[in-house]
């Protein structure tokens, strides 16, 4: 029998410090929860494999970045499933420590997507982006420095608790900026009406096996919501794929699809079918 997600009494690992916006996703979807904060990834899926927590929130994708790769290559590399997913919108501030002016930041701190978000605004002010782990650690790097011509691009939350300024709020290039994170755990745990499929598959090295997965999707009249390719580790030249889809499994339409596409792969792997978040 699969269990249905857990969001009480579990111990949940993020990726960062406290004051993240990972650490704002875990909250958002489990609520008040017992956590552990990691410095890398990888570091969150190690000790969900040790049994150090129950789940592990890690984002995916921006919506204006793109594609967090390092993340989809990890829940292809420790075999976990997806059990939800969690979307938060991704303001991003620029904070200097207490009595800085905007006018005095000449560096600041960030995670790349941080710095990648917030471009423009960079550019225009001549403030040299620096990158570090995350933006709640960016936080905590300016406050210690106590320097009033160093900065970090960071959430709110994040300035309340490292006791910085906001000296710019809402620097971000593209105001509807979000963040997709998704929730993992060792097993599957399925509620009856989910209604996203996240899969990972390899292709059998013959002409046209994609256009033939794509046919069989489309045939099926299942809507594919997304699609990345990676390298698949090892294997030169050869690629993994995750794709998303709109459906439930309990679908005929779905079941007979997934069943269709073993013809045409080396490897089908389900990850999870979850209930997706609409922005």
């Amino acid at each position: 029998m699969i269990a249905q997600p857990q969001r009480t009494g579990v111990t949940v690992g993020y990726q960062g410090v406290p004051g993240s916006f990972s650490s704002q996703a875990m909250h958002q979807w489990f609520g008040k929860v017992d956590s552990h904060n990691y410095p890398k990834f990888e570091d969150v899926f190690v000790a969900l494999k040790k049994g150090e927590i129950d789940y592990g929130v890690v984002p995916m994708e921006n919506s204006s970045t793109g594609a967090i790769n390092d993340n989809y290559d990890l829940i292809n590399k420790y075999h976990f499933f997806i059990v939800g997913e969690q979307s938060i919108y991704i303001a991003q501030n620029l904070l200097g420590i207490k009595g800085a002016k905007l006018a005095d930041i000449k560096e600041a701190y960030s995670h790349p997507q941080g710095l990648l978000q917030t471009s423009k605004f960079l550019a225009a002010h001549h403030i040299q982006g620096k990158a570090c782990l995350n933006t709640a650690l960016a936080a905590k790097m300016a406050a210690e420095k106590q320097d009033p011509a160093v900065g970090a691009i960071a959430s709110t939350e994040a300035a309340e608790l490292y006791d910085l300024d906001v000296l710019a709020p809402s620097i971000e290039n593209d105001k509807s900026n979000r963040t997709r994170f998704i929730i993992f755990g060792r097993e599957p745990e399925i509620l009856p009406d989910a209604d996203r499929i996240s899969l990972i598959f390899t292709l059998k090295n013959e002409v046209g096996t994609l256009y033939e997965v794509m046919r069989i999707i489309k045939e099926h009249q299942i809507n594919m919501v997304r699609i990345e390719s990676r390298p698949l580790p090892g294997n030169p030249w050869e690629y993994y794929f995750y794709v998303d889809l709109d459906g439930n499994l309990a679908d005929q339409h779905i079941a007979t699809a997934l069943d269709e596409l073993k013809q045409y792969t080396t490897s089908l792997r389900l990850l999870g079918n979850y209930h997706r978040q609409e922005n």
